[in-house]
């Protein structure tokens, strides 16, 4: 992990910059110390991050080769600051020290750069797809830290963003087979050309995040039965019998884990599935919500329609249709 000096005379600003959820693993880099006056030695940091008047100052006054990066910032644009810090060689300098986005794009840069390694699509597909394996919200200010990187001027996706969107489809898909019984990954892919790459990678992890919620190992297998058999029997006592779990023990630990009701989640599973049927066959709605269990047609078609807002039938309507799901 890489190591951050943070000196800041206006500790609300220095507040701020800590509570963003861009530190650890999602940028490599960690606030190990804070000051409000210059120091010694800066031996051992690999970054300062620094307020615009005090960083200047800090440039002025220490011999580069004894410095590491230093970024400057302050709460209000300055110009002039901006450009003596680009006199004085600053890494970066940001204004918007609540958004993680900008800052975030300066760390990742910044940590290429260190480790004398490229960025590539690939390097960043890989630190995306670990997201998705650990459920991380830390997802969010990554992506928006290249949010730029994957558009072109016109506001289309990039190059760069295709080919990184295409990678974390691929080894999403393939690490998490039981997906395709849920999502269609051609509607991601046809959407690439033109949609936000962002917000398409947020939506995945979102509906991702929605089947495969953050859970212990000890509920791995449950998941498993659950996801890959979604049009079977799963009330909670037939899983329970079958994987031999207590009924009683898998109610309370389950939603401690998951943040949701057992019951809750299996609808939501099913609900997913059923919008997947929907647009991906010709089944009827009749045939879908008794292949899932439901059978009880207006109690499928209410549940339906808390979920995603419209009935079953309006919802495969070509109109109506729209990859975020």
């Amino acid at each position: 992990m890489h190591k951050v000096l943070l000196l800041a005379l206006d500790s609300g600003a220095a507040e701020k910059l800590s509570a963003l959820s861009i530190w650890g693993d999602s940028s490599g880099f960690e606030i190990t110390a804070f000051s409000r006056q210059l120091i010694m030695s800066y031996e051992g940091f690999d970054l300062i991050i620094a307020g615009a008047e005090a960083g200047l100052t800090l440039l002025r006054t220490v011999k580069s080769e004894h410095l590491p990066a230093v970024i400057l910032y302050s709460s209000e644009p300055s110009f002039e600051a901006a450009r003596q810090g680009m006199i004085l060689r600053a890494y970066d300098y940001i204004t918007e020290i609540s958004e993680a986005g900008t800052l975030a794009e300066a760390l990742i840069r910044l940590r290429g750069e260190i480790s004398g390694s490229s960025i590539t699509p690939r390097s960043i597909a890989e630190r995306i797809g670990a997201f998705f394996d650990e459920r991380s919200d830390a997802i969010y200010d990554f992506i928006s830290g290249y949010s730029r990187e994957f558009r072109t001027g016109s506001g289309h996706s990039s190059d760069k963003g295709r080919e990184v969107f295409s990678i974390v489809v691929d080894e999403v898909f393939a690490k998490y087979p039981w997906l395709d019984l849920y999502i269609n990954d051609r509607i991601y892919r046809t959407a690439a050309d033109n949609e936000d790459i962002p917000a398409m990678i947020m939506t995945l992890f979102s509906e991702f995040c929605e089947l495969y919620p953050r859970h212990s190992s000890q509920l791995d297998e449950l998941f498993d039965r659950i996801l890959f058999y979604p049009d079977e029997d799963l009330r909670q006592k037939t899983l329970s019998a079958e994987l031999h779990i207590n009924s009683t023990y898998l109610s309370t630990v389950f939603p401690a884990q998951t943040g949701i009701r057992f019951v809750d989640y299996i609808n939501s599973v099913k609900l997913k599935r059923a919008a997947f049927l929907l647009l991906d066959t010709k089944l009827g709605v009749t045939e879908i919500a008794s292949r899932l269990d439901y059978r009880d047609n207006s109690y499928f078609s209410k549940l339906f329609r808390a979920k995603y807002g419209v009935t079953p039938s309006m919802f495969r309507l070509p109109n109506d249709y729209d990859f975020q799901i």
